[in-house]
């Protein structure tokens, strides 16, 4: 084992291209139990690499029988499984780039949202297959760009002769990430094998991973904290991956902590959410007896750090042997492959308390000793990656001085798909903006705020135009008079989806069953409960002077009413 996974540290130090890497890394020790599957009753599957290896093959040459050519998109719908590892792994190894997206059954509980957002990134990606599953391919829609296929798991064959891989080059992109949405247009950020790689390689040093690491994670493959980050980082780096799918976690938190304890896992990765609903929600007898003494990263990224969950999530877990200087806030984007700054293991995370009004009038992080802010540090950058704090006009601001943080890696994107005026306003002289507010002391990142009106909730981010689009549409509403933003919630530790709704209905009785059908029609298109709503007569919805939709001037307007809201 120590030999095995010592190899795949050669092997990730110095790949050039993802397939090339694991196919070294499956050559070496091809019947290393190197993946392990855990299904909902908690069982567990250990696949080796021969065998992952071999699937992907057979998908390669059911791709290239669909005369998939190097450099096409291949749009992955499979949930976490072999068969979406195998899925992704084989479209590397045709030169393809794979595009991995959400089942219908998470969040989104209508179809036909569920299509819209797939038509969106078909007009966009233009893929050569779609591969899925059958009760998925009876919801997808019709390519209206260019001629596109189904590849379904049943279809591929394990007779098929197995094509040689193909000789991909560092700068090819090997993966398109698609932004979060579902009415609103995705946007695809395009990542290179070499961006990829540096990234991974970033990580591996900054985390310190060793050959006897286990990574036990939920995340979603389809996100790039799960992709990269949870499966591609242990697996290459030769180290035990163990999968656990997402819906799984979520119906029962405690199948993570379990996983932990009988895998003896020592990192993992989660947004903030995951952290308090493990601390807030799992019951004493599910976690009775468990040993997470063996965890000593516990990633906490995709969504701002609260401090409230760092020091509830300690508390629950440390008899159960979990240290405190587990918890590992980290920061990152798609645009930088997945992470820019990480917390350092082995150092118990940096919380400040600021000066409210120091902050909000004059853009400064003055810590106080009174009630205030509270931040917490996101940490320093890994290998490879630079972070400033730059002010309205590009300026480097000084320690403390709260501005936009601007990223300097060799892990960027190489562009956003099809959109070359987006990416040249994004980068300049090859700093990323972010469109993140933050501030530096002594190297050490703290994450304030976003610039852009994300809404992020258990770590999946919404456009808040998707559910203003959808609450116009219900009968009642002035149309056009719908805002949509995110109240953080300590408890969950994640933001709660809002909304300030005007109508002309003065009647009570038709006032509630217009908050009724509000609250449906969101829970029906996106799968999520709006958890604050109040709907007002005409001008409750703040406007800027040129007429727009405030949000943040209607999020502070009502943000107490919001607080005691339940």
């Amino acid at each position: 084992m120590q030999e095995a996974c010592e190899a795949g540290r050669d092997v990730l130090s110095r790949a050039e291209t993802l397939f090339r890497a694991f196919d070294e890394l499956a050559s070496r020790d091809p019947q290393r139990e190197a993946l392990v599957l855990v299904a909902a009753d908690g069982t567990e599957e250990a696949v080796t690499l021969e065998r992952v290896r071999e699937r992907a093959g057979q998908v390669h040459a059911a791709l290239a029988q669909r005369d998939v050519a190097p450099g096409s998109a291949v749009v992955l719908i499979l949930p976490t499984g072999l068969e979406l590892i195998a899925a992704y792994l084989g479209a590397l190894s045709a030169g393809a780039a794979p595009v991995l997206l959400a089942t219908p059954s998470h969040r989104v509980a209508d179809p036909k949202v569920f299509r819209l957002r797939v038509d969106h990134v078909l007009a966009a990606a233009r893929p050569a297959v779609i591969a899925c599953e059958r009760e998925v391919s009876a919801l997808l829609p019709q390519p209206r760009h260019s001629p596109c296929s189904v590849l379904l798991p049943s279809e591929v064959s394990a007779e098929t002769a197995m094509p040689r891989p193909h000789a991909a080059r560092p700068g090819d992109v090997a993966t398109i990430q698609f932004s979060s949405g579902t009415t609103g247009r995705p946007k695809g950020v395009l990542v290179t094998h070499r961006a990829v790689l540096n990234n991974l390689r970033a990580m591996r040093q900054a985390f310190r991973v060793q050959p006897v690491d286990v990574a036990v994670n939920w995340i979603p493959l389809y996100h790039d904290m799960g992709l990269f980050g949870a499966f591609l980082l242990p697996l290459l780096s030769g180290c035990r991956t163990v999968l656990i799918p997402t819906h799984e976690f979520l119906r029962s938190p405690s199948l993570w902590l379990q996983a932990l304890h009988r895998q003896r896992g020592t990192f993992a990765w989660g947004p903030n959410m995951s952290f308090a609903l493990c601390a807030g929600r799992i019951p004493d007898g599910e976690i009775e007896g468990l040993d997470l003494s063996c965890w000593r990263l516990a990633l906490n990224g995709s969504e701002p750090v609260l401090s409230s969950t760092v020091r509830s999530f300690a508390e629950r877990f440390a008899p159960l042997g979990l240290r405190a200087e587990a918890m590992s806030p980290a920061w990152g984007l798609a645009e930088t492959t997945v992470l820019a700054t990480v917390h350092p293991p082995e150092e118990a995370p940096r919380t400040e308390t600021l000066d409210r009004m120091r902050l909000v009038r004059d853009e400064l992080a003055i810590p106080s000793e009174r009630a205030g802010v509270s931040c917490v540090s996101v940490g320093r950058c890994i290998p490879g990656a630079e972070v400033e704090i730059r002010g309205s006009r590009g300026e480097r601001l000084a320690d403390r001085q709260v501005g936009e943080i601007w990223l300097r890696s060799d892990a960027l994107f190489s562009g956003y798909l099809g959109d070359p005026a987006a990416t040249v306003a994004a980068l300049t002289d090859g700093w990323l903006r972010t469109g993140d507010r933050g501030y530096l002391v002594d190297g050490y990142l703290f994450f304030v705020a976003r610039s852009k009106d994300l809404i992020v909730v258990g770590g999946e981010k919404h456009l808040p135009d998707d559910v203003e689009s959808i609450i116009n549409r219900v009968p009642g509403v002035r149309q056009g008079c719908a805002v949509a933003f995110g109240v953080l919630n300590d408890e969950r530790g994640t933001e709660d989806l809002a909304a300030v709704v005007e109508s002309r209905e003065t009647n009570p009785e038709r006032v509630e069953d217009l908050e009724r059908r509000i609250r449906k029609e969101v829970a029906r298109t996106l799968g999520l409960g709006l958890r604050h709503l109040l709907v007002t007569g005409p001008g409750g919805v703040e406007k800027t002077t040129s007429g727009k939709l405030s949000r943040s001037g209607t999020r502070d307007r009502y943000r107490d009413a919001f607080r005691g809201d339940s």
